[in-house]
């Protein structure tokens, strides 16, 4: 009944491996991208890391449940698919598709960090320059220009 589940188990165990390797590649890759750019660097990065573990490392035993469930009542053998029997074919989709999402989450962390970081400074630039102090000088200029302008006409006559 159960001849042949430790080498599905195997591969299971395998995928977490991955899993985990993903995962801290990223979290090491967030923390490296915000040191550079010099930003804080809190727990709740680590704190997402942890939900996400468990939400991971959760979604992986389930699959595994599925997969072992699927071995012991012979369901591949049943809808004449022999050869998957020993493979765990639900947790290598769940595998796949987490380490393709942590893997577009290091590529986009530093397109969301330079976004956060852009709009940081417009937002420094907008408390600084506001829209009166734009008026004021803008005028100001003006005045000057013309200023200059007439100073320079007056002096060609």
């Amino acid at each position: 009944m159960f001849n042949g589940i430790y080498e599905m188990l195997i591969i299971v165990i395998f995928e977490f491996f991955l899993v985990f390797i993903a995962m801290g590649w990223d979290f090491c890759s967030g923390y490296y991208k915000a040191k550079l750019r010099h930003e804080d660097r809190n727990s709740y990065g680590l704190r997402r890391t942890v939900s996400k573990f468990i939400l991971y490392a959760g979604s992986i035993c389930i699959a595994c449940g599925v997969d072992s469930i699927s071995f012991v009542c012979r369901f591949w053998e049943f809808i004449h698919l022999s050869p998957l029997m020993k493979v765990p074919v639900v947790s290598s989709i769940v595998a796949v598709f987490i380490l393709v999402t942590e893997g577009r989450s290091i590529w986009e962390k530093a397109d969301a960090k330079q976004r956060r970081q852009a709009a940081k400074s417009i937002d420094l630039l907008s408390s600084i320059v506001s829209k009166e102090s734009l008026k004021e000088a803008f005028t100001q200029a003006l005045i000057e220009a013309k200023d200059k302008e007439d100073k320079e006409y007056g002096r060609c006559e």
